[in-house]
This record gives C-alpha cells, sequence and structure tokens, in this order.
C-alpha cells in the first residue's frame, strides 16, 4: 500500500489536490496521468529532480504503508462502518 498526496503551497496556505491509498504504484501512475517509471523515481527520490523546480510544480510525495498498518487502519475502517 502506498499513500499519495499531491498539494501546492501559495504562501503560508497549502492546498491538498490529492491525499489518497493505492495498493501499487502502478495506480497511482494511472490516476496522476504519469509513467511507472515517474512515479518510482518520485517515490524513492533523496531530492529534487530538475524538474520539479518550477516555481508552480505541485508537491507529490508517495509513502509506502508498512502492511501492519495498513491492516490495523482496515479493521478499524470495518468496525466504523459495521
Amino acid at each position: 500500500m502506498f499513500n499519495c498526496k499531491v498539494y501546492q503551497e501559495c504562501g503560508s496556505v497549502s492546498m491538498t489536490l490529492l491525499n489518497q491509498d493505492f495498493k501499487n504504484l502502478k495506480e497511482i501512475s494511472t490516476e496522476l496521468g504519469l509513467t511507472y517509471q515517474q512515479v518510482a523515481d518520485i517515490s524513492s527520490r533523496d531530492g529534487n529532480k530538475n524538474y520539479q523546480k518550477f516555481k508552480f510544480y505541485p508537491k507529490i510525495t508517495i509513502q509506502r504503508i508498512p502492511k501492519n498498518i495498513s491492516i490495523e487502519n482496515k479493521e478499524e475502517n470495518e468496525q466504523l462502518s459495521g
């Protein structure tokens, strides 16, 4: 599981455009309209790439959700909805 967050900072205000969990990087690439390689690059980067240094480029973070946490959250959601 991965969490993908896309947001734009405007001064002191941050506007979140997407904050969603996905099963794999391929699903994220489909949602964002990027190639799998671009998404893999974003998820593993240590620093910003040249193409991410534009003034209005949105911030994209992709974080792996550990299996034990995603299972706990799934069980919590099932309890809340059930």
